[in-house]
Formats: structure tokens, sequence, C-alpha cells
């Protein structure tokens, strides 16, 4: 074990000393120092007269950073003392294409180029897509509202704790609050502003933005908003496609830059994974049509660039189980019962992906992801990630066929297979934050306390790991989820399938 930091001995805290650095100060935004350190001190006489008087540079004069609003007006956001204990930009400050910008915001692109960018993604690089979003903002003021609403709205989550909501928070936290709410809403008339713009050609920019949207309500509670995204991203593809189809040659023949198409491409890949599980865990009701893309690109994303690591065969199997699940209510039917052929054919059809499911080797996987992306991370682990969603999947499977059948099975073993995985991945903080999907769906089949007691223990590390309050969204679930045990057992098999959820939960 490390020593205790000397940053949480000057709060007066206890240290965590897992690591450096310390997941306190790291989640607090702070810079971690193990020893005192070194200050250097600007403008102090040393000798005479004046010795110890400290002259103030004209850049230190103690005009707190200001934001503008819609109305053009400046909106006073923060003193000089609200960022003193914020550790100085080491990306942003630097860099000499935002200059322009206010303090304030300088910040918080520093803060999502450093917190932000490896959150949503497996393995962090210097090709990070989301980290390509920078220059991408530059040029474009809704994608540079998002960037700093999402990093605004993440440093305000780290003040909360995931068992009490309503407590006092420090006031530093009050204002990134704030500033979440003013810099969302900048970016939703910017963005508001950009379609209606017939003129302006940066699909890229506004798909990068919807993208950021989406993850910035996964922040805020992973309740149905990512789907309106996800509906006005697929209207803006549509349109896009039909401009292009309809384009002079000369203008169709105009290839984009390396970087465009590969955010582009990226882009694609992660709306795709989103529509799959937030459809997953969505009620038939409000499922959201498919993406109109090219097959070949349809969960072909790099696992490198990917956030949660799910291999793309899993991800099929569960978007299938899925698409099953309007057919419920149907298959009950008196009606439908007497058409015995299409009664068989989709029960058989469950049955075979669930096999093909059960029979994906995650070793195989896990190999060949580790030769193809040149990843340090073990082949152990990456098996684990891959067995974890295995796992989930066939429970997911299990749960939908049992619901169109009418029948019940015995998980237990999938169920304390996947739950011992969890226990084990938690160990690995980068790759234990892809794990809530998983989580929530072994959540389901956990019936005695100490599961129940281990399922709550995770969730609240995944919150301490990512501040998403989609995290306390689905413990939420899982608590009333929970509280039905006592119910007759056959009202427990009408409310058991995912159906019952009635709400588009996005819980990634």
């Amino acid at each position: 074990m490390l020593k205790p930091c000397w940053t949480c001995r000057r709060r007066t805290i206890q240290c965590d000393q897992s690591r450096f650095p310390c997941s306190k100060c790291e989640k607090a935004g702070l810079e971690c120092h193990e020893t005192r350190p070194l200050r250097w001190v600007k403008g102090v006489a040393i000798r005479g007269k004046l010795r110890g008087h400290v002259f103030r540079a004209p850049s230190d004069a103690p005009e707190g950073p200001r934001a503008t609003g819609s109305d053009g007006k400046q909106v006073s956001l923060t003193s000089e003392k609200r960022l003193r204990i914020l550790h100085t930009p080491s990306y942003a400050m630097q860099d000499p294409r935002i200059h322009h910008m206010d303090r304030l915001s300088k910040y918080y692109i520093d803060y999502y180029n450093q917190r932000i960018c490896k959150l949503y993604i497996l393995f962090d690089s210097e090709s990070n897509p989301f980290r390509n979003l920078i220059s991408f903002c530059l040029e474009d003021l809704a994608l540079q509202k998002s960037i700093v609403a999402i990093a605004a709205r993440h440093f305000a989550n780290t003040g909360r704790s995931f068992d009490t909501t309503d407590a006092a928070v420090p006031h530093r936290f009050v204002n990134a609050n704030m500033d979440a709410l003013l810099f969302k809403k900048q970016a939703i008339e910017a963005l508001s502003s950009s379609l209606s713009d017939t003129g302006s050609r940066r699909t890229e920019a506004t798909m990068a933005t919807i993208l950021l949207l989406i993850f910035l309500d996964l922040l805020e509670s992973g309740i149905d908003g990512w789907n309106s995204h996800l509906q006005g991203a697929r209207g803006l593809l549509i349109l896009n496609e039909s401009l292009v189809k309809y384009a002079p040659i000369s203008d169709q023949k105009i290839n984009a830059g390396d970087t465009v198409r590969d955010t582009r491409k990226f882009i694609m890949e992660q709306l795709l994974l989103i529509e799959t599980l937030g459809n997953a865990l969505s009620s038939p009701n409000i499922v959201s049509e498919a993406f109109v893309v090219d097959n070949g690109m349809k969960h072909q994303e790099s696992m490198v660039r990917s956030f949660l690591g799910c291999p793309g065969f899993l991800l099929r199997a569960v978007q299938f189980f899925s698409d099953q699940r309007p057919l419920i209510a149907e298959f009950r039917s008196t009606e439908f019962r007497r058409n015995e052929h299409s009664n068989i054919s989709i029960v058989q059809d469950t049955l075979t992906m669930l096999d093909l499911t059960e029979r994906f080797d995650c070793l195989e996987w896990a190999a060949d992801l580790q030769r193809r992306t040149a990843s340090s991370t073990e082949v152990t682990k990456l098996r684990m990630l891959s067995q974890a969603y295995k796992l989930a999947a066939l429970l997911y499977g299990r749960r939908v066929l049992n619901a169109l059948t009418e029948a019940t099975s015995n998980n237990e073993k999938l169920v304390s297979q996947l739950l011992s995985l969890i226990e084990t991945l938690q160990n690995d903080a980068v790759i234990f934050k892809c794990l809530l999907w998983p989580t929530f769906i072994a959540g389901l089949d956990c019936w005695t306390e100490s599961q129940q007691v281990f399922v709550m223990k995770s969730l609240r590390a995944l919150w301490d790991s990512t501040s998403c309050l989609n995290v306390i969204g689905a413990s939420n679930i899982l608590r009333d989820h929970w509280k039905r045990e006592d119910l007759p057992e056959v009202l427990m098999q009408e409310i058991s399938d995912i159906n019952g959820l009635g709400r588009g939960w996005l819980l990634i």
C-alpha cells in the first residue's frame, strides 16, 4: 500500500492509498502530489526594504471567468477563488488554436481532454477519436459547446454521492452544475442553428455533436433523451445520403481526408452500438428504427476504439433477442397460438441464436483482438471482458425466450459465473468501467441478499469510476425489481421480462 498523498493530507481527508494518482484526488479534479510541491513564486523581493513583498502581475487580477449567454450578454460564472483549487490546464491553456476562448471554456476543454476522452473508450491512445474532436470543435460552435457541457456535467457529478443525491455539495460543484446547464443550452441552440442552415455540409461535426449529447444524457440520467438524439441523427443521415445521391458528379467525387473519414466511421459505429444496447432495455413502444447504413459497417467497430469492448457477434445476438420482444404480446394471443408453424419457428430461431451465443469462443476472440491491435492488455482480461458480455447476452436471451414461451429457466449458474467475472475485473479500472450493462443484466436475476449486496457494491464502484448518473438509475431499477420477489409466481412471470422497465434506458 502506498503512503497517503500530500493533497489528501492537506485536505484533511483519508487517502485511499490504492494507486497514484489516488482516486479521491482524481475524482475531485485535483493534482495528486506525493509530497509537498515546490511553488515557484514570481515578483518577490528577497532583499532590501521590500523583502517579502509580492507584486501582483496584471494578468493575475481577480476577475473570474465569464461566459456569453445566448442573448449576447456576459454571464458571470465564477470568481478567482472558484478555480483556485483546480489544476492548471496543461493542454488547453497552451494550445494557440483556442487562445480566444474564455478561461472557463479552456479549463473544461482541458478537463475533457484529460478525463472524458479516456472514459468513453476501452483503450486510450494518441489516436483516440474523442480527442480528435477537439480539432473539429474549433470550427463548429455546437460541437465546442457540447464538449464543454459534457466536461462540466462530469465534474459536477463528481461532487455527488452514490447513496444521497440531495446532500449538500461544495460550492464549486454547484457552479459546475450551472455551467453544464448553460453550455448544454448553448450547444442545443447552436445545433438547431446549424441544422437550419441549408448551406452547411459539416455533417461529421453535427453527428459528433449528437453523439456527445447522448453521452451527456448518460451523465444526466440515461433515460429516454438519448433516443431523441438518435432519431435526429438518423434523420440527418438520411437527408445527407439523399443530398449526396442527387449532387453533381463532380461533388460526389470529392474525397474527405483520412481524419474526417475515420471520425465519420467512428461516430456511426458508436451510434449503432448505442442503438443496439439502448433498444435492448427500452419498451417496444419506443424502440427506435434501425440505422440505414452499409451492411459492411454494422457492428464491425475497431475494439480499440470501442467504449464497451463487446464483441461484434455478441452485439448482433443481443440485437436479435431484442427484435423478438415486440412479438411477445402477439405471441401470447389466442389467434397467434393457432398458427403452430409460426409459433415453432420463432421459438426455434431464438433457441438457435442462444446456442450460437453459447458456442462463441471468447479466448479466440481475445487473442485475435490483441494480435490485430497490438494491445498491451492481457489476453486473459480481454477474454474475461468478452465472457462477461457473453453471459449477459445469454441471460438476456433466456429472459426473452421465457417471455415468449411463458416458461422459467434456472439461471443460477450463469449468474454466479457472471458475478465472479465482475468481481475479478474490478481490479482493472480500464476494463471494469465497461461493465454496467452486464452488471445490470446479472442483477435482474439476483434474488439472494448476498448477490444483491454485491451488485450494489459493484454499481457503487462503477459510479466512482464513471460518475454517470445512469449507474444510479440502474441501481434504482434493480431495487424496485427486487421488491417484487414476494409477488405471486404468476404475476412475477408477467413482469419478469425486459418489457417491464417501461422506459428507454441506456445502461452502458
